[in-house]
This record gives structure tokens, sequence and C-alpha cells, in this order.
């Protein structure tokens, strides 16, 4: 089994009929799942020695570059539900890190803001995730990474084709 695939990855392939023939591009699908969880597992670990989540620290940076954020802000920015904004919020205020200040014009609606100990964490987190980020792509120089690149994109727009119908 190939090192860049998991053994579920390499079943389902094999359980589809595509094992060992047009390896390349549904061998590069399958390694690219496995890559982006070992990706997520590695990064869920460096976050959790701020006890942090990717999902929280997402919140936190959203609040810290839009001044008076709401929550509906915020999803839309990341691509959430308000209700999962909600849960992440609450989360971010038991640990002292937001805020929530009720609205004077809507009383349905709150702005966020970051806690000093909000901004002192986003302040120790950042050079320690870019130092990570760094060395995840020592060895990746422009070219390859363009190439990957151009591949993403056209992997995100058969995606988008197959979920719009285009693709059947």
């Amino acid at each position: 089994m190939n090192a860049l695939m998991d053994h579920k990855h390499a079943l389902l392939l094999e359980h589809a009929g595509l094992r060992g023939q047009a390896a390349g591009a549904t061998d590069l699908v399958m390694a690219l799942l496995h890559t982006a969880a070992r990706i997520d597992r590695a990064c869920a670990a460096q976050l959790a020695t701020f006890d942090l989540t990717e999902g929280r620290l997402s919140v936190m940076l959203v609040v810290a570059s839009h001044e008076g954020a709401t929550p509906a802000l915020v999803a839309d920015r990341l691509g959430i539900t308000r209700a999962a904004v909600t849960g992440l919020l609450d989360g971010l205020e038991r640990q002292g890190f937001v805020t929530r200040q009720g609205s004077a014009t809507d009383r349905r609606s709150s702005t966020i803001s970051l806690t000093e100990s909000g901004s002192a964490t986003l302040e120790r987190v950042s050079p320690i995730y870019g130092e990570w980020l760094s060395a995840l792509t020592a060895g990746i120089d422009d070219s390859a990474a363009s190439a990957a690149l151009a591949t993403l994109d056209a992997l995100q727009r058969n995606v988008e084709a197959f979920r719009s119908g285009a693709a059947q």
C-alpha cells in the first residue's frame, strides 16, 4: 500500500474498481484526503497547547479583524451556521477570550469583542502557527506549489460541477 494513502482509502478505491487503473488521479484524491486528515490532526495538536480548536481560533481572528463583529458576520465570514457560531462563542466566553455585548438597537443581536486574554492568546499563537505552517511546507518550491494549486483548483471545480449535477 502507498504510504500516502491509508488502508481505508485503498479499500474504497478497490471497492470502486479503481485500484490499479487510472491510478494517478484517483490515488491523488485519496492521498489528499489522507494528508488533509493528518494536517487537521497536527493542527489540532498545535492549537490544543493554547486550549483552542481551529474553529475557535477562526472566530477569534474574525472578531479581531472586525470591530463590532456580530455572530451573523462571523458566520458569514467563516461559512458556518449561526448556531455553530453560538456554540463556538459560548466556549470562547467560558475561556475568557471573548465578551458579548447586547446591541443597543437590536435586542436579538450582540457585538463580540476579544478580551485582553483573547488578544494575548492570539499574539502567542500567531508566530507558533506561522512556524508550524513553514515547517509543513519546507522543501516545496514555488513550481511544485503552483502545480498543486492548479490541481486543487481543478478538483474544486469538479466537486462543484458534480454537486450542481453537471457531472452526471
